[in-house]
């Protein structure tokens, strides 16, 4: 009854504009028909609650039903998220100057409510900074992110009336990058998704997944036309081509030329066991997606996403095997 349920939502709300792009996409990639597409995107709703951005970004199309039963699609992942998080507790994910108070430890630079700071605290803060980051408190997809340089504005004065004009209310240091993270691109903060499972009281390690940046991009995110890579969680290696928002898929970095495949991102055991520390601070949400940065001195956490989504862990130039996390979840939560 769910899944008729959902395939009655997908069918009334779906946008065809974005439906159409997606089925131009599946023909340049595989050569198949929109019409068979179309069918088989509904025949993926309906027995495997897939979406037809899921069939797209899986790679449903070149698999059989078995290897796309293996994939946590998106009726799959809100049932994960029904039984690990609590909606109430969402807010000290979502609400950023929140999270920052919350996670402060975890942070490894200084932050500040542009809300609430007065001139003299906003000049405090700035004293020996080049530049911050000032973002909008509810954004996510790397929306609202800005990078604000000291020597732009006249004065802290101004440089806090432009940021409440343009609601920019959480402020933040820069932080400073280990030389093996900046190389992947040195205009953004590289960082790791770090997916963690809080189930019985253990913490379990879903996946990881480097963003890089590009261009003069000062965000690593896809949405800002990032791009991404799986990484081995055994050996902290990345070991896929990369991929981005629009289906292209880099052996090399498009700007920097570093051959992806093989790389050894630095720190790794340390973000790890950060990241599951962190993961025990609310356990009403157990299902947490942490983007972590890593500095010269040690692994720090940007922010927790408690609806960390689908997307970053099943691409599919990250899973040749055509294997996905359904299995995994099944097992963990004695899911039938």
């Amino acid at each position: 009854m769910g899944k008729l349920r959902y395939l009655t939502r997908v069918i009334s709300g779906v946008r065809f504009d974005k439906l159409n792009r997606v089925l131009e996409k599946v023909k340049e990639k595989s050569g198949q028909s929109k019409v068979f597409t179309f069918f088989d995107i509904l025949i993926c709703v309906a027995r495997y609650g897939a979406g037809y951005y899921d069939y797209l970004m899986f790679g449903f199309y070149d698999m059989n039903g078995r290897q796309r039963d293996t994939y946590l699609t998106r009726v799959r992942n809100k049932k994960v998220m029904d039984l690990m998080n609590d909606p109430a507790y969402g807010d000290e994910f979502d609400d950023k100057l929140r999270f920052n108070q919350r996670f402060a430890k975890y942070l490894g630079r200084k932050t500040l409510n542009a809300e609430t700071a007065t001139v003299e605290e906003l000049t405090a803060f700035l004293e020996g900074q080049e530049a911050i980051f000032a973002k909008i408190n509810h954004g996510d997809c790397g929306r609202g992110v800005h990078k604000l340089y000291v020597k732009d504005f006249e004065g802290p004065a101004v440089m806090l009336d432009y940021i409440r004009e343009n609601n920019l209310s959480v402020l933040e240091h820069v932080l400073p990058q280990h030389e093996d993270m900046t190389r992947l691109h040195p205009s953004s903060v590289n960082t790791m998704r770090i997916l963690t499972d809080l189930v019985d009281g253990q913490v379990h390690v879903a996946y990881i997944t480097v963003k890089m940046g590009r261009g003069g991009g000062v965000c690593d995110n896809s949405g800002q036309g990032g791009i991404l890579c799986r990484v081995d969680t055994q050996t902290g290696k990345i070991c896929s081509p990369a991929t981005d928002d629009y289906f292209n898929v880099y052996e090399k970095h498009p700007d920097t030329g570093i051959v992806l495949q093989g790389y050894q991102l630095p720190m790794v055991p340390q973000a790890i066991a950060l990241a599951k520390e962190a993961a025990r601070e609310i356990p009403q949400v157990g299902h947490v997606g942490w983007d972590m940065a890593i500095t010269p001195d040690g692994p720090a956490i940007i922010e927790g996403n408690e609806c960390p989504g689908t997307d970053l862990c099943q691409l599919a130039p990250f899973y040749p095997e055509k294997r996905g996390l359904w299995p995994y979840y099944k097992e963990l939560l004695g899911i039938k």
